[in-house]
């Protein structure tokens, strides 16, 4: 009887303590914004627009219209210099239907697109298709571009996940530049 008292004891002493070690899950996101980091991304919580959500997310039971909106991790690249001229945009994925590109919805209208817009969303929606790490958006503004996700490494490692995102950040950054510097016609 001695023994099951102690054992109770020891385990009502010591289960809290693992119970407040991090998970795998919350490991590999710690080392996956480390990583981040140390590609230069600014890492943050965030919001983005839920654009696909149930009736019952949009409306309370009261009748009260709800926000609804779906946390994810933000991975922000600051660009070298501020585009005045390139476009300005937040691409959510959804299954709703777009004018610009397939799988993707832009809650509000892009602002500055470039004259020649097909060959511009096609080089877009070639980038941001491939970027990893389970992304929910990307937005584009004059000083940076980022990557909003849930922060999937899909047996990757988190250096490999964040090499990926920050190399699709730079690739728009870079199509932007071109844009922003004269040529405002279409990506070469």
């Amino acid at each position: 009887m001695v023994w099951l008292v102690i054992g109770i004891v020891l385990v009502a002493a010591i289960g809290p303590v693992f119970w407040l070690l991090p998970s795998k899950r919350d490991r590999a996101q710690g080392e996956m914004r480390a990583a981040a980091r140390q590609a230069g991304l600014v890492v943050e919580l965030a919001t983005v627009p839920k654009v696909d959500a149930r009736p019952e997310e949009r409306v309370s039971a009261g009748g009260k219209a709800r926000d609804a909106k779906e946390d994810c991790a933000a991975y922000r690249l600051a660009l070298p210099r501020r585009l005045e001229y390139a476009p300005r945009w937040l691409l959510v994925k959804s299954d709703r239907e777009n004018r610009y590109l397939d799988g993707w919805t832009t809650p509000s209208p892009p602002r500055r697109l470039p004259a020649r817009q097909e060959p511009y969303w096609r080089a877009v929606g070639a980038i941001i298709d491939h970027l990893p790490g389970g992304c929910r958006a990307v937005e584009s503004d004059v000083r940076h571009v980022t990557w909003y996700g849930r922060e999937r490494l899909r047996e990757s490692s988190p250096e490999a996940v964040v090499a990926g995102i920050r190399d699709g950040l730079v690739a728009i950054g870079e199509l932007h530049e071109k844009l922003d510097g004269g040529d405002r016609d279409a990506p070469k």
